[in-house]
């Protein structure tokens, strides 16, 4: 007996991660389509199809993929898969696909506020210095503020280059609106593109670059006012 054709096994297979829970884990696919040769078998149980074949694979330790040949299901590791082939009747071979592993959500448990050592404007309006958004006062009624227009920007140097994940920006409150389009750059390379339809408070804003400098460039025709910035990271 020869093996299942590969579009029979396709169909089977949607009927094996419906109904079996045991091997729902895993997928299995063709490597090798009617070859005249296959790994040497760690196993051989009876098998009435394919699919009864990838549920034994899957629930046998260091099973990697099967065959079916003659009713019998015949199970190889990875050793036999990587080793040398035996010969055998036409039959088609399945691998265990590898599924990637999960990525994880959990953030970094080292991010710490970052030393800001100085501060520049592009264009400095009147005596709100740079330096007013880095003191530490977060009162949202005290600012640094650019000159009006797009493009002004305000940047701030680290006292060691870090990676930057995300920045905390206090904003004015009586110009909230005025800091709903801006573009955060690390070292020139822009790492957000911030367009915001509700204007914000106080709110976090990602990077997740390594670098020196961030600098918020202003994308509104108004003055750029920042209250404070903080720099979380590594």
């Amino acid at each position: 007996m020869y093996c299942q054709t590969a579009a029979h096994f396709l169909a089977l297979l949607l009927l094996l991660t419906a109904s079996s829970p045991a091997a729902s884990d895993f997928t299995f696919e063709i490597v090798s389509s009617v070859s005249s040769s296959m790994p040497a078998s760690m196993k051989s149980v009876t098998g009435s199809s394919t699919v009864d074949c990838s549920v034994k694979c899957a629930q046998t330790a260091g099973c990697i993929g099967f065959s079916w040949l003659q009713s019998l299901c015949q199970l190889f590791d990875l050793s036999a898969f990587s080793g040398t082939w035996l010969s055998s009747p036409p039959c088609e071979v399945f691998k265990k696909i590898e599924e990637p592993a999960a990525a994880t959500s959990s953030p970094p448990t080292n991010i710490t506020k970052l030393n800001i050592s100085s501060c520049q404007h592009s264009n400095t309006y009147l005596s709100y210095h740079c330096t007013i958004s880095m003191d530490g006062n977060r009162d949202q009624t005290v600012y640094s503020a650019t000159v009006q227009g797009i493009g002004e920007w305000w940047e701030a140097r680290l006292a060691a280059p870090a990676f930057m994940a995300y920045l905390t920006i206090y904003n004015r409150l009586s110009s909230a609106n005025w800091l709903n389009k801006f573009n955060l750059l690390v070292d020139g390379v822009l790492c957000n593109r911030v367009d915001l339809t509700e204007s914000f408070s106080i709110a976090n804003f990602t990077c997740n670059a390594f670098g020196s400098t961030v600098r918020v460039v202003n994308q509104l025709s108004n003055h750029l006012v920042i209250c404070e910035v903080e720099i979380y990271g590594y």
